[in-house]
């Protein structure tokens, strides 16, 4: 086992591995506790209940990146320029996210009604979605900062604490108060509220002020970059949030709550998959400084290793878990279209993986392009077919749209940046992996009537592919062990 300890630990990926755990950790933890008290909101609110409560939190996203400028981003680039102080740094950008959210509130204020008729929300909640961007804004913060700093299990702490809070809190509210959405986003966010201020004070307290030595010409870069980036920080939270304000607007928040349910699932597997690309981007700057690009592609291979590991699992058993935790049947009408919607999250994967050369050239303006393509294909498709076919439309068109995404940011990359990115040749066997595991799905599904039979081949074909993920190691344990 020491053996096998010491291999792991020369691995390059090693570094990434060791944080990246820490952040998936955290963040199955923390989805764990919402999978269990999933079947009590089930059984508690309806489907379109989950509808205005999706719309609201999507809602929520996007406005604390417009309204922040994205700036906490621009903390996690400049972080790594060794000529910039951190405390300069930091305390310029949280002063001008707050300034900037000020005016923000003001222009929201005189806009509201118009504001709400483009979200579709309830006017009760106006108040709440204010609250709600401000704490969103500190903790965009305060994740940003632990991960620059890789405080990954001070990050992982506060993951979990924070979910089991909103959770518990909600539920509180729900059966004491208002036994519909209203409860949930109050209790929900009530706690947040009181955690965010916490962040302000133990932990950025030395940060707020109203002076920094940063030169003018660097803080106009740092601008720059923060808002140029917006797209790519907006990318899968609008063409999620499209999908559902659109199914909200056209067939109401009952399917919204059904396609949102489903949708669920799918989110719990890119939180995965970003946690592990979120741990590996300070070792990817590195090596590109260090002009080792094969080791870069190495990695950039790891990683999609586990991108594979991860979709076989969800392609294969997501729906079955979302069938037995949902008490109410109800909410299982859209969980058919989880492996389209995986396979649309995998595209958003290898399109993370490709824009991080935008990150590290710093001409993120690049990606401008490749959203904006997505954006309007997404908007289109949705205005054309969900009308026409339902939700379950939105499913197909998120999968276009992450496609046209992912292509037009490796043009982008090949022939505009000029950047060695790898060749998607370099991934074909991890493709057709996903290929494979996508027809097993269906074939077991479809003609296979027995449902523990039909697991049984889902499960045994999933072990095979890990076997062969990780044929090295399994190799070299044999090895050792003959």
């Amino acid at each position: 086992m020491k053996k096998i300890n010491a291999y792991i630990k020369s691995l390059s990926f090693y570094e990434t591995l060791k944080h990246g755990s820490v952040y998936t950790l955290a963040f199955v933890f923390t989805q764990l506790i919402s999978v269990i008290t999933l079947p009590i909101f089930t059984k508690l609110l309806l489907p379109a209940d989950f509808g205005i409560y999706e719309v609201f939190n999507n809602t929520v996203r996007v406005l604390g990146i417009v309204v922040s400028l994205n700036l906490f981003n621009g903390f996690y680039r400049f972080y790594f320029d060794e000529h910039l102080s951190k405390q300069d740094l930091m305390q310029y950008l949280l002063r001008t996210s707050c300034i900037a959210f000020v005016i923000c509130v003001v222009l929201m204020l005189v806009f509201q009604k118009q504001f709400i008729d483009v979200v579709s929300l309830p006017k009760n909640l106006f108040i709440w979605i204010l609250i709600a961007v401000f704490t969103n804004i500190i903790f965009n913060y305060f994740n940003t900062y632990n991960t620059a700093q890789h405080f990954s299990k001070q990050a992982g702490i506060w993951q979990f604490i924070t979910q089991l809070l909103r959770v518990l809190s909600a539920i509180l509210f729900i059966i004491f108060w208002k036994r519909n959405y209203v409860g949930r986003i109050v209790g929900e966010n009530l706690i947040l509220l009181v955690l965010g201020l916490i962040i302000l004070l133990f932990y950025f307290r030395k940060y707020i002020g109203f002076s920094d030595n940063l030169q003018p010409e660097t803080k106009r870069e740092i601008l720059k970059y923060s808002v140029s980036f917006i797209p790519i920080g907006l990318s899968g939270f609008v063409l999620g949030y499209l999908d559902t304000i659109m199914i909200n607007s056209f067939k109401g928040s009952n399917d919204a709550g059904l396609y949102s349910y489903a949708y669920k699932f799918a989110v719990i597997y890119t939180g995965i998959t970003t946690a592990f690309v979120t741990a590996n981007r300070p070792k990817l700057f590195e090596l590109l400084n260090q002009k080792k690009e094969e080791e870069v592609i190495a990695q950039m291979r790891s990683m999609f290793k586990l991108v594979v590991a991860l979709s076989a699992l969800f392609i294969f058993f997501a729906a079955d878990g979302g069938k037995i935790l949902a008490l109410n049947d109800a909410f299982n009408a859209g969980l058919h279209l989880m492996p389209i919607l995986i396979l649309s999250y995998i595209f958003n994967d290898l399109n993370e993986l490709y824009s991080f050369y935008f990150h590290y050239e710093k001409k993120v303006n690049y990606f401008y392009y490749s959203f904006a393509v997505s954006a309007i294909v997404n908007f289109v498709l949705n205005w054309i077919f969900i009308p026409k076919y339902g939700y379950a439309a939105a499913a197909y068109t998120t999968l276009i749209s992450y496609g046209f995404m992912l292509v037009c940011t490796y043009i982008i990359c090949k022939k505009i940046v000029l950047s060695r990115v790898p060749a998607v040749i370099r991934f074909v066997d991890y493709l057709a992996i996903i290929a494979l595991v996508l027809l097993v799905n269906y074939l077991a599904t479809h003609y296979i009537g027995n449902i523990v039979l039909q697991i049984a081949t889902k499960g045994l074909i999933y072990i095979l592919i890990l076997a062969y993920l990780w044929r090295n190691i399994l190799q070299q344990f044999l090895r050792k062990q003959a």
